[in-house]
């Protein structure tokens, strides 16, 4: 790892934001300088101002094009011989490419991943199995499968990750001391992206001998995860005609949106028909193992709750504003500073316990506008408090209103100012849990003064359980609210509907924008 006499720097190069920022903090935090790039051009200034010692570099980046700066950076003596580690999220031939210099980093990636590689250009001697010289190790899939690799190196204790290729899919296998610790592949992880690693009989593979420190993602051993791999891959090949193809459509039937009971997948099946048009997204957004994704869809097809088939998927999703305030708002948040460099405002939602979410996900789901992100979803686990972005809603041409959940708790309070600093407006799930700890409300309250919030909305209704927030507390909230400067919009309803959801979400905005021209 680097000293503080010797500090490496890393320039990230990437038009995303949400990854520039996270993978940043993560390198910082093993000990890195990190640069930071939008663009191409960007990228260019400071590698021939700061000479990093590694470029992190999106093929996509725009202004100057990847194949350009890296034909001006190897002309100049000073810049030439920085390795560049290229990002794209499809295996691309890349022009320049010097084996053994640069490397090729395949999105979505485990951070861990990354700092490994970086670790191996850079620092080689922190590598305790490089010491020894022990090469890597590669070959073709046709002639040795993955359970067969990692029998060998489970044998002999290894390290280190393979690093998987093979057509229309590609991942990475962690192993610690001979036991698969984790396992990525697309934007899947732990069990489900090991199944379908072992799966290929096509392609190439390398291992990369060296620690690996990366969180955990497959609890059962890894002579359990292997059969059991193979179980699933043979039992998905025995449905034989009744496996639903890739690009069949899916659609909820009429109601069964009411995802209330139900084992966990089928929950998440259910949501995910709300959103994905085909078997293939709901298998690959879904986060339990391919086999039982498919299981779930032909028990639910039996029982009518959703359909499968070669059919046009119904349109029927409502606007989330008339097109002339949804001009406004962009507008409006334009001037006045509250969207970032990329065109995205937020709107922070506090939910009083976890099961909620799914509710408000389906309710938004029927405005032609809003948009999941699967990868949230797919790494939440039922019960457990969400926290994130959710989903986000189009606002005109390439700016969006970012959704955000969080909890009532005040210990989470140091994430709601981090990810979602200068929100529009708060929507806050108010139910009888919450009334008991005025805390909770005052942390809300002190979260819109922290981020000058201007509308908070405070919705509860008496279909949630044992209903009854207390005047008295809710007065308190309100003058607290209101002596900050903020407008509190209380809404009783004796029914939370999917409409009243989306209304409420609508009138935050509504109610920012008579703000804003009062």
């Amino acid at each position: 790892m680097a000293t503080a006499t010797d500090v490496k720097q890393i320039l990230i190069a990437d038009p995303a934001e949400e990854v520039r920022q996270s993978l940043g903090r993560f390198l910082r935090e093993k000990g890195f300088e990190v640069i930071e790039a939008p663009d191409g051009s960007r990228a260019l200034a400071e590698t021939l101002l700061r000479r990093p010692d590694v470029l992190l570099l999106d093929l996509s980046v725009e202004a100057l094009g990847a194949e350009r700066l890296v034909q001006i950076l190897r002309t100049n003596p000073n810049t030439k011989t920085i390795p560049i580690f290229f990002m794209s999220e499809q295996e691309k031939n890349v022009p320049g490419f010097r084996t053994g210099v640069d490397d090729f980093i395949r999105k979505p990636f485990h951070k861990d991943e990354v700092l490994l590689r970086i670790q191996r250009s850079l620092f080689r001697e922190n590598i305790a199995e490089s010491q020894t010289g022990e090469p890597e190790i590669s070959g073709d899939l046709t002639q040795i499968f993955i359970p067969d690799i990692w029998q060998m190196l489970s044998v002999n204790a290894k390290s280190g990750v393979i690093q998987v290729e093979g057509e229309g899919i590609s991942g990475s296998i962690y192993i610690e001391r001979g036991e698969i610790v984790s396992a990525l592949a697309q934007n899947t992880t732990g069990e489900k992206a090991l199944y379908r690693l072992i799966s290929l009989r096509k392609g190439r593979f390398r291992f990369l001998p060296g620690r690996v420190e990366v969180r955990r993602t497959i609890h059962v051993t890894s002579q359990y995860a292997m059969v059991e791999g193979m179980r699933h891959l043979d039992e998905i090949q025995e449905l034989g005609d009744d496996l639903p193809a890739p690009n069949d459509s899916v659609v909820l039937a009429k109601g069964a949106k009411s995802i209330s009971g139900g084992s966990g997948v089928v929950r998440e099946v259910i949501l995910l028909a709300e959103f994905c048009n085909s078997v293939k997204d709901i298998v690959n957004n879904c986060s339990y193992p391919d086999l039982i994704v498919y299981e779930t869809l032909l028990q639910l097809k039996k029982r009518g709750v959703v359909r499968i088939g070669i059919f046009e998927v119904p349109q029927g999703k409502s606007e989330f504003l008339p097109p002339k305030d949804l001009a406004r708002l962009r507008t409006r948040i334009e001037e006045l500073g509250s969207f970032s460099e990329s065109g995205e405002g937020r709107i922070v939602i506090f939910l009083p316990d976890a099961g909620l979410l799914e509710g408000v996900v389906l309710a938004l789901g029927q405005i032609r506008e809003f948009e999941l992100d699967s990868s949230f979803f797919s790494l939440r686990r039922e019960k457990v408090s969400p926290i994130g972005m959710f989903g986000k809603m189009r606002v005109g041409e390439g700016s969006h209103l970012l959704l955000y959940v969080f909890p009532y708790l005040r210990s989470t309070s140091p994430l709601w100012y981090a990810l979602a600093p200068c929100p529009v407006g708060v929507v806050a799930f108010l139910k009888d849990e919450v009334s008991s700890s005025i805390e909770a409300l005052q942390a809300v309250s002190d979260f819109t003064k922290g981020t000058d919030a201007r509308v908070v909305m405070a919705v509860m209704g008496r279909s949630f359980t044992n209903f009854g927030l207390g005047e008295n507390t809710l007065r308190l909230f309100q003058k607290r609210v209101e002596k900050l400067g903020c407008t509190l919009k209380v809404q009783r309803l004796d029914q939370i509907s999917p409409g009243e959801i989306r209304d409420a979400l609508a009138q935050v905005v509504s109610q920012y924008l008579q703000e804003e021209t009062g």
